[in-house]
């Protein structure tokens, strides 16, 4: 890494500051709601909170305690709530892989074409390869993708290592073996 080093001082290339790449991010994730609202009919949208509703009311729901603690044959209500969650569920596990793929595809695709995101495109920073200076290519973008939606946006676990590497690098910038940069 010592290498690193050498060859961003000689490119007069400075490291971007987690400040811009944390603003840079929720500007992504702003666009990203815009745009999946886009998508989303307002009848999806009603499905979508009507099976947010039935999950929240079978887990605060007084009636179902008080029915499940004072009858001997629980079965009927047993079954009416495996049904209404088992749909409630299904229904958001759908939504939730529809936002995982666009997210997957927005973040491949910009930084692959453009090297950079939305969000780092207004606060003028660029993704670039450690190795020769420039965009990252087809697998180390879709590698990078994929590892930021999965290990970043789903558990932040990719990003909380941005904090103590030296490059300011996180999870998914190593895996694509790249490192974000100030314009």
């Amino acid at each position: 890494m010592d290498n690193l080093e050498s060859n961003l001082y000689r490119e007069n290339i400075h490291l971007a500051p987690l400040a811009l790449r944390i603003g840079a991010y929720l500007i992504d994730l702003l666009l990203m709601f815009l745009l999946i609202s886009i998508f989303f009919s307002d009848s999806q949208k009603q499905q979508l909170h009507q099976a947010y509703e039935t999950i929240q009311q079978v887990y605060t729901s007084e009636y179902t305690t008080i029915q499940l603690d004072s009858q001997t044959d629980n079965s009927a209500i047993l079954q009416n709530l495996r049904s209404s969650l088992k749909d409630s569920l299904n229904i958001l596990l759908y939504y939730k892989m529809l936002c995982i793929g666009l997210e997957i595809i927005y973040n491949f695709l910009l930084v692959y074409f453009y090297g950079q995101t939305l969000g780092q495109m207004i606060l003028r920073i660029k993704i670039i390869n450690i190795s020769h200076f420039d965009k990252p290519n087809l697998h180390q973008c879709m590698g990078r993708a994929v590892s930021k939606c999965l290990l970043g946006t789903t558990f932040y676990i990719s990003f909380a290592i941005g904090f103590i590497d030296k490059w300011r690098r996180t999870l998914h910038d190593k895996i694509g073996k790249t490192i974000v940069v100030s314009q």
